[in-house]
C-alpha cells in the first residue's frame, strides 16, 4: 500500500498579533442567510474569503480530532482542516473511554476505576439565532462538568442527548443509575438528570427526548459474574416534573441484557436468546416484541452489541461469545422482524476492535485487530435492503506483533463526511480514510504511541 504522510504538525498560533477579545464576523451564505462566526478566543485567522455555501465557515466543517497521549498523560487536539495541534491539555489521569457527547462539542472521557466522567470542550459549536445558526470556534479547554458514581461503563448518545450508565457494584453495595445530559448542561455546569436503580447491574439506557428507555433488572435474578449482574428485562421512564418516573414494564424478557441501540423509530436491546425490539408508537407510547436467534447463530454465540443510525431502517447486531473465537454480524430488521447474517468476509482470525455506521448509515465500517478495514453496504435486492461486502482495506504497514502491551488500534467516524480516522500505536500516527474510495488521504504524524481518539465538530442534525 502507497505510504501517504506529512510533516509532523507545527503547533498551531493561538493568536496573531490581535488582543484577546470577543471578535465577530459576519458572513453572507447563499439564499440570504446570515452566519455569525464567533470567536471569542481567536486561534488563526480565516484564510479566502470566507464564503461557505453550508453556512459552516471554512476551517470548523472538517471538525477536530482529540488524541490521548498516555506518554504524557495529555489530550492533544488537532484541527482537521489543516491537521495542525491546537493546544494540549494535562490531565489528571488516563481515561477508560473517550467519547463524543450527542452534540459533538465535548469529549467524555470516562475514568471507570476513579468512577468519574470529566469532559474536554473541543471548541466548535452552533447556537439558534433568529432564523439561522451561530456557529462558535474557540480554544478547546479543559471542562468543570464532572459526573461522579460508581462504575460508569455504557455512554449512550441520541439526537443531542447522552446517558452514561454507572453499574455500581455488589461488593460495596453500590446500586446502579444512569445521569443524563446535553452539550447545554455541560456549558452551564447543570447537574444532569438522573435515575437511581434499587441494586447493581451492567446495564444501558437509551435517551429519547422526555423518556429513557432503560435494561431494569429483577429481585431474583442471578448473578452472572462477582460484582455485577446483567439485567433481564426493559422499561420505559418519563421525564416529569424535573424527575423520571417508572412508567412500563415490558413482559418481553430479554435474559441476559447487553448492548442496546437505537433508530428513528425503533430501540433494539441484545439478549442471550435474540433481540428485544421496542417499538416507539409516536404517541408517547412504546410496544416491544422479540426477535429469536435465527438458526444462522452459531452455537454458542449471542448478540451482545448493536449499533442504529437514524438514517438506518435496520441495526448491525454482533454476536459473540467469550468462549468462542468466532463473530458475526447480523442485520436486524425491525419491521419484518427478520435477523439475517452478513458475510464480512473477514481474514482468518480477525476479531473486529472498533465498528460503527459510516456518515449518513451509506456504509458500516470494521476495524479488525489484523489492520483491516472492512465496509459493508445496503443494497436493494428485490425491494428489500440487504448489508453486504463492500471492500477492505490493509491500513498499516507494521507488523502488528509488535503492538505495545495494552494498546490496539484505535477508530473514530467523522459525523461531516464519508471519512474515519485511525490511529496506529506502532507506527505512531492517524491515517485519514475516505470510505467512499477506501484509501488513505493523509496522515497525521505523532511522537507518541495514541491510545484513542474521538471525532468532535459540527454535525448535521436529523431536522435539515
Amino acid at each position: 500500500m502507497k505510504q501517504l504522510s506529512i510533516k509532523p504538525a507545527l503547533l498551531k498560533p493561538l493568536l496573531l498579533s490581535l488582543s484577546i477579545s470577543a471578535t465577530t464576523m459576519v458572513l453572507t451564505g447563499c439564499g440570504g442567510a446570515d452566519t455569525t462566526i464567533n470567536e471569542k478566543e481567536p486561534i488563526a485567522a480565516e484564510e479566502g474569503d470566507g464564503h461557505n455555501h453550508g453556512g459552516v465557515p471554512n476551517g470548523a466543517a472538517a471538525g477536530r480530532l482529540l488524541v490521548v497521549n498516555p506518554t504524557d498523560t495529555q489530550a492533544d487536539i488537532f484541527d482537521l482542516a489543516d491537521n495542525d495541534l491546537i493546544t494540549t491539555l494535562p490531565l489528571d489521569a488516563m481515561p477508560s473511554a473517550v467519547h463524543a457527547t450527542g452534540d459533538f462539542r465535548f469529549a467524555a472521557l470516562v475514568d471507570r476505576s476513579a468512577d468519574t466522567v470529566g469532559f474536554v470542550d473541543g471548541g466548535l459549536f452552533q447556537e439558534p439565532h433568529d432564523d439561522h445558526f451561530d456557529t462558535f470556534m474557540m480554544m478547546p479547554t479543559l471542562s468543570n462538568f464532572t459526573l461522579t458514581g460508581s462504575r460508569p461503563t455504557h455512554f449512550v448518545t441520541h439526537e443531542g442527548q447522552a446517558a452514561v450508565f454507572f453499574d455500581g457494584d455488589a461488593a460495596t453495595g453500590t446500586n446502579a443509575g444512569v445521569q443524563i445530559f446535553n452539550d447545554s448542561m455541560i456549558e452551564r455546569a447543570e447537574a444532569p438528570a438522573t435515575v437511581t436503580f434499587s441494586m447493581p447491574m451492567h446495564g444501558v439506557a437509551e435517551p429519547r427526548g422526555e423518556h429513557l428507555i432503560t435494561s431494569l433488572r429483577r429481585e431474583d435474578a442471578q448473578s452472572t459474574s462477582a460484582n455485577t449482574v446483567l439485567p433481564d428485562q426493559v422499561g420505559v421512564y418519563h421525564l416529569q416534573d424535573g424527575e423520571y418516573e417508572l412508567e412500563q414494564t415490558f413482559s418481553e424478557a430479554c435474559p441476559d441484557l447487553h448492548g442496546a441501540a437505537q433508530n428513528e423509530n425503533h430501540i433494539a436491546f441484545g439478549c442471550s436468546d435474540g433481540v428485544l425490539l421496542v417499538t416507539d408508537n409516536g404517541d408517547d407510547t412504546y410496544s416491544a416484541q422479540k426477535i429469536l436467534n435465527s438458526n444462522a447463530v452459531a452455537e454458542g454465540l449471542r448478540i451482545g452489541s448493536l449499533w442504529g443510525h437514524h438514517d438506518s431502517a435496520q441495526f448491525i447486531g454482533q454476536a459473540s461469545a467469550r468462549t468462542s473465537d468466532t463473530i458475526q454480524f447480523f442485520a436486524i430488521n425491525p419491521i419484518d422482524n427478520t435477523m439475517e447474517l452478513i458475510d464480512w468476509q473477514p481474514e482468518t482470525d480477525a476479531k473486529p476492535i472498533s465498528r460503527s455506521f459510516a456518515y449518513e448509515a451509506e456504509q458500516f465500517v470494521i476495524l479488525d485487530d489484523k489492520g483491516y478495514l472492512t465496509v459493508i453496504e445496503p443494497n436493494e435486492r428485490d425491494g428489500q435492503t440487504q448489508w453486504e461486502f463492500g471492500d477492505k482495506i490493509d491500513i498499516t504497514d507494521a507488523d502488528l506483533s509488535q503492538m505495545p502491551e495494552g494498546m490496539q488500534l484505535s477508530m473514530t467516524t467523522d459525523q461531516s463526511a464519508h471519512t474515519v480516522y485511525i490511529a496506529d500505536p506502532i507506527e505512531q500516527h492517524i491515517r485519514k480514510i475516505n470510505v467512499d474510495m477506501l484509501m488513505v488521504e493523509s496522515d497525521i504524524e505523532l511522537t507518541y504511541a495514541p491510545t484513542m481518539i474521538t471525532w468532535l465538530g459540527l454535525a448535521p442534525t436529523h431536522s435539515e
